[in-house]
């Protein structure tokens, strides 16, 4: 008993414990990698929740016993930094935000790191979270172009590497339908449980309304209202599909978050007010 006392207080064996710290920090790197670049979906909600927890707080256990490592403490600085772009881009999958962020501060809050420096990182964290939301929204908000988008039509390509979707888009002006293609060969998995579909996408045709678009697959080969539009074929090379020839873009992520739905409704509320206060001074 008194070795197995020596042994856990020894700081060797607690640096080494502390080295299973990373695969947490692993984690929020791939975590961040994936709400970039694919949109996240559960195939299994409660095996994905069960082994997330599980791995939560076997990570919150090693950060606590190994608080005073300087791989512990150094861990505990760079996970709130990389939970920012996960919680701004994927703000409502509470399912993988809510764990992280407990243990993310969690970590930091109960490190061995020197009061006075926590008390100064802390102040960094809150004016990064704070800066980096705002410019976040603010970007958002100015450059985003408010649409209407409907998809009315979709269909794989007879080999299944391909998948072509139509969007019916209703703007300020006439609308448009545009016509993407996307690489369902790259959609993924993770850990049997999370549906990884990309998010990279081609733009192949684009038509102002009113008009028609009627899409049809003849082998490799996608034709719009008769015409040929898009050719799998070319992509392909060397047993594998190649898209970097500068037509595909990503969609990276999708907003839609209460809050801004919640800015939208008081910026109208607040329009229509002013609406009604030049009406009365006027008259």
């Amino acid at each position: 008993m008194e070795k197995f006392k020596r042994l856990i207080k020894n700081k060797w064996f607690k640096l080494g414990i502390s080295l299973f710290g990373l695969f947490y920090t692993w984690f929020l790197c791939y975590a961040c990698y994936i709400v970039f670049f694919y949109d996240i979906s559960y195939s299994d909600r409660v095996k994905f929740a069960l082994l997330y927890v599980l791995f939560t707080a076997a990570s919150g256990f090693i950060y606590f016993y190994t608080r005073k490592s300087p791989i512990t403490r150094i861990l505990s600085l760079v996970n709130p930094v990389l939970l920012l772009p996960i919680l701004l881009l994927d703000w409502g999958n509470l399912p993988l935000i809510v764990p992280a962020a407990i243990l993310c501060f969690f970590g930091f809050f109960s490190s061995g790191i020197n009061p006075t420096a926590k008390t100064i990182w802390g102040t960094i964290f809150l004016l990064f979270y704070i800066i980096g939301s705002v410019a976040f929204y603010f970007v958002w908000y100015v450059f985003r172009t408010t649409t209407e988008d409907t998809i009315i039509g979709t269909g794989p390509s007879p080999s299944g590497n391909f998948s072509y979707y139509i969007l019916d888009i209703k703007n300020n002006s006439t609308g448009k339908l545009d016509v993407y293609m996307i690489p369902t060969h790259l959609n993924d998995s993770a850990f049997g449980c999370i549906d990884l579909d990309t998010t990279l996408k081609k733009q192949v045709r684009q038509a102002v309304k009113p008009a028609a678009v009627e899409c049809e697959w003849v082998d490799d080969k996608l034709y719009i209202n008769g015409e040929l539009w898009f050719n799998e074929a070319k992509y392909y090379q060397d047993d594998e599909y190649v898209l970097d020839d500068g037509t595909w873009t990503y969609t990276y992520f999708e907003i839609d978050y209460p809050i801004s739905t919640l800015i939208e409704q008081i910026t109208d509320i607040a329009g229509k007010a002013v609406d009604k206060i030049s009406e009365a001074t006027e008259d």
